[in-house]
């Protein structure tokens, strides 16, 4: 999951800043996640939270699922 919004973050950021450290943080993925869900949705700060705790906690699912079934 880090792995995964490492490269959502980096696809984020401009070209200068991709490969460095501030490019490589996922934290950056996950406030992307919550920015976007706060844009689109227009929901107040605590909705945002539990939509983004939600899509987090989908997207590991979904990552798990995916790594279970080629490894196993």
């Amino acid at each position: 999951l880090i792995a995964a919004f490492s490269v959502l973050s980096m696809t984020s950021m401009p070209e200068e800043f991709r490969y460095t450290w501030v490019g490589l943080n996922p934290w950056n993925g996950v406030e992307g996640l919550a920015s976007t869900v706060r844009y689109f949705l227009h929901t107040s700060v605590a909705v945002t939270y539990i939509i983004t705790v939600a899509l987090l906690f989908l997207i590991w699912w979904r990552l798990y699922a995916i790594f279970h079934r080629i490894w196993h």
